[in-house]
């Protein structure tokens, strides 16, 4: 009994062993997947994945992996099919689910993709992309209602995707094999763009299994080109890769060593080598909220401001509770509108467009709360008034800004007026077109989507809102914001001016300034402010400001002036707007008996108490 007890344990030391070591050589694989992916070498990548989850069938990330290089190859039934199985092995894994959604609407199963990104969108609702692609199945079901739905909640988390909607794959190659893509055939946020746009070289020699392997070489920078090891060939994607490298070789970086030689990267200022290493380490981890957040900053240096706010999303998502994430998503965010806002400009005052610059450009409003300008995205009720039923149709406007009406024989420029003169100016067309007649129109607003802000930080509703006038005061934002307790500050980032402001959101006076379309918002607690006494008191030094300090508050908090013989003057100084000191003088005597208010003070005024 004794001698059997020993050979099972034997037997199990053995199995273990041996999944250890499978366990392994998974890893290589997965880890060379990845690698190829980001160089373009979809064929050989696919091999590499294929073998990583023949060996470890629990690895739900090599699934994932194996599924977006099927879907840059056009393979649809296949990423289909890893997707699926990566959900299986994680249920939660919402990005698996949208491009499940995606590889599903590709093949024309519309009704299993709708299920695939409501499952997404439960999971994690604030993420845009999955109701933009949720819009359109619906749209193939013609569920029209709900299409729309899903389409506004888009806009309302990403208004640009009103002007650049998410591409996430391509059909890149036939689907028997891949050669590396051109940069000009891969869409935004596509899987390889990060590195063809790095040009970080072709297709590299294969490895033959009857010779000795010899190293890889490549064009890429040194701080990427980290494996000199040899490559799995690969035949095909339906043969398994050979293992060039054996297990007694150096393993390639994992994850968290591409994140530490990314952040170096980018504290050097080499920004494209830093967005190389820290894709490959969210390839390698997509879990690592960091490594998302510092791609995001990589990104942001470049001014790739789609890209960033896609990192920083991811960032956001893995660590909701991060204000400075929110933050840097906001300044991204607000950057990627001006450019679009720029792009727009641009074309605009381009010939043949019919509208002069100053056309374009909306004017002063003398009330900004009072007035609102359409711009692209808004949907528009346009009435007719005629004798018989008023008609009424919605139309949306264009990206561009302009408005494709049918009676009309080209678009109208509606981008910058308000609903009255769009009206003035239509009416004014469909009269020359009728001849003389004068119909009357009214143009309301249906669907507000063009003046989005984005509020992040201490609030319970978080994200993106959209503003129904020109200008809205900042203490209506924070209260449909809702404010966490402890919250004390909102940090206002204007996109007209780049400005920064803070904001005591106790401040009734303060929280009156206006908020523009563009603007970011970010509620943080309160920092801890002073203002400080000196002269004849009997505490000096620094003192805690609170929102409704008075001057005779501030000296009682410092024990109180000391007797003289004369009357007490205070002088205060303070920090005017031109960053110059100015200095004022109040009669204690004169604010006690009424005859002077009890001025009101502000963080880091300066209390000299004068005998």
């Amino acid at each position: 009994m004794k001698r059997l007890l020993t050979l099972a344990f034997f037997v199990l030391c053995a199995a273990g062993a041996a999944n250890a070591q499978r366990g392994q050589r998974a890893e290589v694989y997965y880890r060379d997947g990845a690698r190829f992916t980001l160089e373009g070498r979809l064929a050989e990548a696919a091999s590499a994945f294929e073998q990583a989850v023949r060996l470890d069938p629990s690895n739900g990330n090599a699934y994932y992996g194996l599924g977006n290089v099927y879907s840059e190859m056009g393979r649809w039934a296949d990423a289909a099919n890893a997707y699926y199985k990566a959900v299986s092995l994680n249920r939660d894994d919402v990005e698996a689910l949208n491009n499940l959604g995606i590889a599903l609407t590709e093949r024309g199963q519309y009704e299993q993709a709708e299920a695939a990104f409501e499952r997404a969108v439960k999971i994690y609702p604030k993420w845009a992309e999955p109701y933009y692609h949720l819009s359109r199945v619906r749209r193939e079901l013609h569920e029209e209602e709900s299409a729309r739905e899903a389409y506004e909640k888009a806009l309302r988390l990403r208004p640009d995707y009103a002007t650049s909607p998410p591409v996430r794959f391509r059909a890149t190659a036939a689907s028997n094999g891949a050669a590396p893509v051109s940069d000009t055939a891969t869409p935004r946020g596509g899987v390889l763009k990060a590195m063809n746009a790095l040009n970080l070289g072709g297709p590299q020699p294969h490895a033959d299994a009857n010779t000795t392997p010899s190293p890889v070489t490549s064009d890429a920078p040194k701080a990427i080109a980290v494996d000199p090891a040899p490559v799995p060939s690969a035949v095909g994607s339906a043969a398994p890769a050979r293992a060039a490298r054996t297990l007694a070789e150096p393993a390639p970086m994992d994850a968290r060593a591409y994140y530490d030689l990314g952040v170096r990267e980018e504290r050097a200022g080499r920004h494209r080598e830093a967005v190389a290493a820290l894709r490959q380490a969210v390839l390698l981890d997509r879990n690592k909220a960091a490594a998302y957040l510092a791609l995001g900053d990589a990104y942001a240096s470049m001014e790739s401001w789609p890209e960033s706010v896609d990192a920083y999303e991811q960032a956001a998502r893995l660590n909701p509770d991060d204000a400075d994430t929110y933050e840097k998503l906001g300044r991204s965010f607000a950057k990627l509108r001006g450019a679009r806002a720029a792009e727009m400009s641009d074309s605009n005052a381009a010939p043949g467009s019919g509208v002069t610059p100053s056309e374009a450009a909306p004017e002063d409003d003398p009330d900004p709360t009072a007035v609102y300008r359409i711009g692209p995205g808004d949907v528009l009720d346009i009435r007719l008034l005629k004798r018989g039923a008023p008609t009424t149709t919605s139309y949306e406007v264009t990206p561009t800004g302009l408005l494709s009406y049918p009676s009309l024989a080209e678009p109208l420029k509606v981008a910058g007026l308000t609903a009255d003169r769009i009206a003035a100016r239509l009416g004014s067309q469909l009269k020359l077109r009728a001849g003389g007649a004068d119909p009357e129109v009214a143009v309301g607003v249906r669907e507000y989507a063009s003046h989005a802000i984005i509020v992040s930080g201490m609030v319970k509703e978080a994200g993106t809102k959209i503003l129904q006038r020109e200008g809205v005061p900042l203490y209506v934002i924070i209260a449909y914001a809702q404010p966490l307790p402890g919250a004390g500050q909102a940090l206002v980032v204007s996109h007209s001016t780049g400005r920064s402001t803070a904001v005591d959101i106790s401040d009734a006076r303060a929280t009156k300034m206006l908020v523009r379309p563009g603007d970011v918002i970010t509620v943080t607690a309160r920092p801890e402010q002073y203002v400080y006494v000196s002269g004849a008191v009997r505490q000096p030094g620094q003192k805690r400001f609170s929102a409704g300090l008075t001057l005779t508050q501030t000296i009682m908090s410092a024990g109180g002036a000391l007797q003289s013989q004369g009357p007490t003057v205070v002088a205060v100084t303070r920090q005017g707007e031109d960053g110059r000191l100015v200095s004022a003088r109040y009669s204690l005597a004169e604010i006690k008996s009424g005859k002077t208010p009890d001025p009101l003070m502000r963080p880091g005024d300066r209390v000299e108490v004068l005998k």
